[in-house]
């Protein structure tokens, strides 16, 4: 690896940069872990969209009752899907060979952003040491870890997985940025994941909405060994290289 970056925010991310890059793009709390949860239940294609009519206009381009529509925006079932947003609303009877598109307020947005990247890894703390693993043993020239945020602000549970991931990358002498520096020298115990993340803004409204299960299987930290990639541009749409299911 000659260069490992790390951006904190959608807002950070450089089309120009992207070219020839294995990019990461993680929104923990919720988006990048229920697409991934998808593929683990069984589903045979994710297509990333990044505005309602945009997911309309795909699945009547598509064309087939094996497509599904799912996703959310400002946290809300989106009228006319077939499903939301929540994991637990994707079970392997309902999606298994099925292609879904899906809509998020922030992790589809970074990820359509991202799209020029070589190839585009979905990460989430489930699936956080997978992904770092496979970063290693592919040795790509260049990683791009991109932190989705929340409508352009920082997320501490999106920085938190991102602090995971870059802990287990063999940098070596890599040029690293400020941020991805300042993320390898500080070190996070999985075991306080859970609580730290709490203490976020989502984490806390999860925590007012009653959505304890739902928390602790995302920051159920290294039990997935799924990886979920995105190859030559967003319209081939997300696959599974390597999958279990936890």
């Amino acid at each position: 690896m000659k260069k490992c970056r790390l951006w904190l925010s959608t807002e950070e991310i450089k089309q120009e940069s992207l070219q020839g890059a294995t990019v990461v793009v993680i929104d923990v709390l919720l988006a990048t872990t229920t697409l991934v949860t998808i593929m683990e239940r069984g589903a045979r294609r994710i297509y990333p969209v990044s505005s309602v009519e945009e997911a309309n206009q795909l699945k009547a381009k598509l064309d087939h009752p094996s497509v599904l529509t799912g996703g959310e925006l400002g946290g809300q079932p989106v009228e006319g899907f077939d499903m939301a947003h929540l994991p637990d609303e994707y079970t392997p009877e309902r999606i298994k060979g099925q292609d879904i598109i899906f809509l998020s307020s922030n992790g589809t947005r970074a990820i359509m952003k991202a799209n020029a990247a070589e190839t585009l890894l979905l990460g989430n703390l489930r699936n956080a040491y997978a992904v770092a693993d496979h970063i290693n043993r592919e040795a790509p020239e260049e990683v791009i870890i991109i932190c989705a945020g929340s409508l352009g602000q920082f997320s501490l549970e999106d920085y938190v997985c991102a602090n995971l991931i870059l802990s287990q990358l063999d940098v070596g002498n890599a040029h690293l940025n400020d941020a991805a520096v300042y993320a390898r020298n500080q070190r996070f115990d999985p075991d306080n994941v859970a609580e730290l993340v709490a203490k976020g803004r989502v984490g806390r409204n999860f925590q007012k909405l009653g959505l304890d299960e739902l928390f602790e299987f995302v920051v159920d930290v290294g039990t997935s060994s799924s990886i979920v990639a995105l190859h030559n541009g967003v319209e081939l749409g997300f696959t599974s290289i390597g999958s279990e299911t936890k």
